[in-house]
């Protein structure tokens, strides 16, 4: 099944490029080169990073808590050298590929050094030092890594005018969807693979994500790097009409900061359940799903991503940046709270298909309204300080609320569900005071008079 899955999957993938980059006002080797970048990345997190939580806590037995540090400690990491360090980078040479390559040559190598570290631990210290080894060595190497995903905000927007950015990371966002659904699918198969948790022990799913960033780092440095006469004409004119708008917009950063404020809160509720949400899933009641029933459950919102974001960037050129952002974060403070109301796998597969609606809408539209948001000669530091935001929230949320409150709960003698459950209704309150937020203190201009104001 597998494999002709993958067949189908591989063809609706070319298939899908073949539309787009008539839809995308770019030329074929930069389009081919960003999205498949963003293929190979998606695949990457949902082959390795599905199951790390479940690997972590139920095989080399850390608590909740300490399982949400893997997120908390790399995403501050993240965060910090991405506004410190690389986004002036960025700016002052305007090195968007070659941060890209870098940071996707150190990951590759860095991952199978901590590989080789943890099993090594793993036979001499015990699974504890062997689970934080892993922690403490992705969170090290996240400080480097970061600066490719610094230099891809940057360099999306360096490409792309506000009327076509919308189309193009609509498009990008729904090709990495596809690349989720591979990653996860083979992570499936691959987990459990010659033993319990075989993919981590032996090294193949570290293998596999290494060997992914190496192709990536190639691709995007022969598609993007040294770029033609006619691409850097683009370029420049785009930077030339954008530098235009920053003048006759009277920017506020006012408006930029409430904006990653809400963002920032809105976040913290929804990835608060992000690795709790495995762990609630494979419990006996109510769900009791296996492996390849969690990668279902995964993929159902990698698809429904997959289609939405073709469509977000067009529903909010349509209706406006703000609407159709505050329309994803609505859904994403709805999901966790109709999670609890799921008795079984396909009532889960429908429940959380609208986290991927919400994700869709959430990354495209958010993306698009920071891009508008944010001026020229900022790019670098500004997507530093969002993709900062973006980052602590999803690397905290599980820290400060997610694990602990599972985890005293289930002290107090709660049930391991109805402490999850806890959880749910936790991160649907946090969400809701953000899209409050959102709704009564983001002020920004509609796309539509963008567009007639550069035009003019």
């Amino acid at each position: 099944m597998l494999p002709h899955f993958e067949k189908q999957t591989l063809k609706r993938f070319i298939e899908t490029l073949r539309l787009l980059q008539l839809l995308v006002n770019l030329d074929k080797k930069t389009f081919v080169g960003l999205s498949s970048f963003q293929f190979m990345a998606m695949a990457r997190r949902g082959l390795f990073y599905t199951f790390l939580t479940i690997y972590l806590g139920d095989v080399l037995g850390l608590s909740v808590t300490a399982t949400t540090l893997l997120a908390s400690l790399t995403m501050i990491a993240n965060s910090v050298s991405q506004t410190l360090v690389w986004g002036k980078i960025s700016d002052k040479y305007q090195a968007r590929t070659s941060l890209i390559v870098i940071g996707e040559t150190i990951a590759a190598v860095g991952y199978m050094l901590i590989y080789f570290l943890h099993v090594h631990l793993l036979s001499t210290q015990g699974a504890t030092t062997a689970a934080y080894s892993i922690i403490i060595g992705l969170s090290l190497l996240e400080f480097f890594w970061s600066m490719s995903n610094l230099g891809w905000s940057a360099l999306i927007s360096d490409v792309t005018t506000i009327p076509e950015r919308g189309r193009l990371v609509g498009s990008i966002s729904s090709i990495g969807g596809i690349g989720r659904v591979v990653g996860v699918s083979v992570g499936g198969v691959l987990y459990d693979l010659g033993g319990e948790a075989a993919g981590f022990k032996n090294g193949t799913l570290f293998l596999f994500a290494a060997g992914i960033m190496v192709v990536s780092a190639v691709l995007i440095w022969f598609t993007t790097h040294r770029p033609t006469q006619k691409f850097k004409e683009r370029s420049t004119s785009r930077v030339s009409i954008e530098k235009n708008v920053s003048s006759w917009s009277n920017l506020d950063l006012r408006a930029f900061y409430w904006f990653i404020a809400s963002i920032f809160i809105v976040s913290i509720g929804v990835y608060s359940i992000l690795q709790i949400f495995s762990l609630y899933l494979e419990l006996d009641y109510p769900i009791g799903a296996t492996a390849i029933e969690i990668s279902m459950i995964s993929n159902s919102a990698s698809i429904a991503t997959i289609v939405f974001s073709l469509l977000a960037g067009p529903l909010a050129d349509r209706v406006g940046r703000k609407l159709a952002l505050g329309l994803g974060l609505a859904l994403g403070t709805a999901t966790p709270f109709l999670y609890i109301f799921a008795q079984n796998v396909p009532q889960m597969i429908a429940i959380n298909s609208l986290s991927g609606v919400s994700m869709a809408l959430m990354n495209t539209c958010g993306y698009l309204l920071a891009a508008d948001l944010i001026p020229v000669d900022l790019r670098g530091r500004l997507f530093g300080q969002y993709n900062a935001a973006t980052s602590v929230s999803f690397g905290l949320a599980g820290t400060i609320i997610g694990g602990p409150i599972a985890d005293f709960l289930t002290g107090t003698g709660v049930t391991e569900a109805t402490a999850y459950v806890t959880t749910f209704e936790t991160a649907s309150i946090i969400s809701l005071i953000g899209t409050l937020t959102f709704a009564a203190k983001v002020k920004v201009t509609t796309h539509k008079s963008q567009n007639r104001k550069v035009s003019s």
